[in-house]
């Protein structure tokens, strides 16, 4: 899930550079600013969309006419957050210089041009474009408009993107990705300019229930640290869920619920005790955790073990409504 010229000898690294360049994102020239070359990719796939953390020193990237003709049209928008360093991007006609925390789209079915200025580093999530639900598709009024992700929706969406890479494989991945990957295409899609509409950002209950997903193990998640990643008031947040099933503090609670039944009932967590596991799915106080686990499945969690270790999330609980 890495590259990194680091593991292969001197004399191979641009070779081995520009090959890995383009097999993770597209075909395209890669032309490093000096004779010695360093970079580093990390990935990771997320049903068919593609997250890539890239970085290295000075460089020039090409997306020719030729490299479209050659590799064809992946189908896919790209969206770029820049980390560190400078950057200058090309492509339908405008310029964007770019510095980090600003992010941008841009489109690999047509020309462009990255330039840096020192060294580089960004996380790019590669997305197909049918499955964005836009109304009106994707064209070219969308590329090279930036715009600052150091806070609100497009800082959420960062911050989310950001903690795909290095990748966590765990049990279920597949069920997970696919969740995942709808969330995420659901937030981007605000993030894709539009005509004006004048009103305030619109927050995707997906992209909370992503973020969610994410950080539930942080006992300081809450609505209110969610409201603030997103860039609304708390009050804002809870209308969006209004004709939701859940409040979002009750999403929280359940998904630590989930991950500590799948905890107690796994065999791997056997010499764990109850309070380790409590803590693990962001619920420290064992007190607490004791109680809400109660209320929701009708036992405590170390009943829970002592009669089902081992059946996992598919256990014969009895499951409280709320």
């Amino acid at each position: 899930m890495e590259v990194d010229t680091r593991a292969v000898p001197a004399r191979e690294r641009l070779e081995y550079w520009h090959e890995s360049v383009r097999d993770r994102f597209v075909p395209l020239l890669v032309v490093p600013a000096g004779r010695e070359v360093q970079g580093r990719i990390r990935f990771r796939e997320i049903g068919s969309t593609r997250v890539r953390r890239i970085a290295g020193t000075e460089h020039t990237f090409r997306r020719r006419d030729s490299d479209i003709r050659r590799g064809g049209d992946p189908e896919e928008l790209n969206l770029l957050f820049v980390n560190r360093g400078t950057t200058v991007v090309e492509q339908d006609g405008r310029t964007a210089t770019l510095t980090p925390g600003d992010f941008l789209l841009y489109d690999s079915a047509r020309p462009f041009e990255f330039r840096t200025r020192g060294a580089l580093d960004y996380t790019i999530l590669l997305m197909p474009k049918g499955l964005l639900g836009l109304p009106g598709g994707v064209d070219a009024t969308c590329t090279v408009r930036p715009g600052s992700a150091r806070d609100g929706l497009a800082g959420a969406v960062r911050h989310l993107v950001a903690s795909l890479v290095p990748p966590e494989r765990t049990a279920g991945d597949i069920d997970d990705d696919l969740a995942l990957q709808e969330s995420l295409l659901a937030a981007v899609s605000c993030l894709v300019p539009t005509a004006p509409s004048g009103g305030p950002a619109r927050v995707p209950v997906a992209l909370v229930r992503a973020l969610v997903r994410r950080h539930f193990r942080d006992p300081g998640l809450s609505p209110t640290t969610i409201a603030g990643a997103c860039g609304v008031s708390v009050s804002h947040l809870h209308r969006v869920f209004a004709g939701e099933e859940r409040t979002v503090a009750a999403l929280i609670r359940e998904e630590r619920l989930q991950a500590a039944v799948r905890s107690l009932g796994s065999p791997a967590s056997r010499r764990e005790s109850v309070a380790t596991i409590g803590r693990r799915c962001g619920l420290p106080d064992p007190a607490h955790f004791s109680r809400v686990f109660h209320r929701r499945f009708g036992v405590s969690p170390r009943e829970f073990r002592d009669r089902f270790a081992g059946a996992g999330a598919g256990a014969p609980i009895r499951r409280r409504t709320q």
